[in-house]
């Protein structure tokens, strides 16, 4: 190569046998001497160096985006997310549902009040995440254990983040006690299904 005494050849592009470095990786050299002259913005930085420089851009905006990606699933700090029920599931029988329970099962949750047994989402309106399962009351409510959103035993927040309240559904109670909670039937707060 014929240098310029700057360590660029003709081309404008960096010299690096004039540095010592030994590398006598002809990839490494060629990335190197496409950071050089693109950074400089010299004459040598042409399309085919722009190709490899935005190789470099696309490899490091890959990494950041897969970091990203690994620190969105722990949004929920490894609780289980969820979404809630759209058809037919069942909530338990009726005689383990005592009047003022409250049960989570999975995502749905089955309650009964002295006006009769009501279900609604056991998902989080905030992130998804499923509220903390279990028997419980209503009187002590729900909690998600994600970011700390709480509702009363009638599914309004109590506590942020979450802002919507928990969605209501139809519930059927077979002659055997068995309760049937339909996800695809949403109903009024205050629906409730009476309990012989």
């Amino acid at each position: 190569m014929a240098g310029d005494g700057t360590g660029n050849d003709r081309t404008g592009k960096h010299d690096t046998s004039s540095h010592g470095s030994g590398n006598t990786d002809d990839t490494s050299g060629d990335i190197e001497q496409a950071i050089f002259a693109c950074g400089r913005r010299t004459a040598g930085c042409s399309a085919s160096t722009l190709n490899r420089r935005r190789l470099l851009r696309m490899v490091g905006s890959s990494t950041a985006a897969a970091a990203m990606g690994a620190g969105a699933s722990l949004a929920g700090c490894g609780n289980p997310t969820g979404s809630p029920p759209t058809g037919p599931v069942s909530g338990g029988n009726l005689s383990a549902l005592a009047v003022g329970a409250l049960v989570v099962m999975s995502n749905v949750v089955v309650a009964r009040d002295g006006n009769g047994v009501y279900a609604m989402s056991g998902v989080c309106t905030h992130a998804g995440c499923l509220l903390s399962d279990g028997p419980s009351t209503i009187a002590a409510g729900l909690y998600c254990p994600c970011h700390g959103s709480s509702f009363d035993g009638n599914g309004a927040v109590t506590h942020g983040p979450a802002r919507a309240p928990l969605q209501h559904y139809l519930v059927a109670i077979a002659g055997d006690g068995s309760i049937t909670v339909d996800g695809s039937q949403l109903v009024a707060q205050s629906a409730r299904t009476f309990a012989k």
